[in-house]
């Protein structure tokens, strides 16, 4: 008798503690999810914020050429190459702003090498960004940023090259002449994890951030 009331007390210990245990890891879940979105929203008012002030600039016509952009970088002293690299992270994710110009400033105004090395950071961040954007808010984000038309493309060479596009993103991304903002936004759409995109991301993107670097790097200094 005393042992089955025993055995009963134990029983109902266990599902105490086990009831608690689930408890906890429903606060924790809820917590981590929480921060999660509390991230994510500063994030993109960060994001938001800054293409805001990079988009004004672009209007007053600091990014309409080689020279205003320069100034522009110079004007923050030794603020300037993080401020290239928030540039170019910046640009990925804003189409607007023109691809070319933080490749061939950088290299000018630093150095070969770190222009080339601020790029690539900055390039590749706003890749991820990108992605990420588009992962987390679907169609709906894309459509407001590209058109239609430009979505419906976009859907025919996933059609096309469906089987192998990792291959095509590797490619299409390692060209000068793709259209790299687009093609991480509609990427993040695909079933493609992250990191098999950051991959991609990071051992195509060095080969034109580099040309670029050294033709404008050693032809400015």
């Amino acid at each position: 008798m005393e042992h089955k009331i025993e055995h009963k007390i134990q029983e109902k210990a266990t599902e105490i503690i086990e009831h608690k245990k689930e408890q906890a890891i429903d606060i924790l879940e809820t917590k981590t999810s929480l921060l999660k979105k509390i991230f994510l929203i500063m994030l993109v008012i960060a994001v938001v914020g800054i293409g805001i002030w990079f988009f004004y600039e672009y209007k007053v016509g600091t990014f309409r050429d080689v020279e205003s952009f320069k100034f522009f970088i110079n004007s923050f002293g030794v603020l300037g190459p993080i401020l290239l690299t928030v540039f170019q992270c910046v640009k990925t994710v804003y189409a607007v702003i023109p691809s070319t110009l933080g490749c061939i400033v950088g290299p000018a105004l630093f150095g070969t090498w770190t222009g080339i090395i601020c790029n690539y950071i900055g390039i590749c961040t706003g890749s991820f960004l990108a992605f990420t954007l588009s992962r987390k808010f679907g169609v709906s984000l894309v459509k407001q940023i590209f058109s239609e038309k430009r979505y419906q493309r976009g859907l025919k060479k996933m059609e096309k090259w469906h089987r192998s596009y990792p291959v095509f993103l590797w490619i299409a991304i390692l060209l000068p002449i793709s259209p790299d903002d687009f093609l991480c936004y509609f990427t993040g759409l695909t079933e493609m994890k992250f990191k098999k995109f950051a991959i991609i991301i990071l051992t195509s993107k060095p080969f034109t951030i580099i040309i670029y670097g050294l033709i404008f790097g050693y032809g400015f200094n």
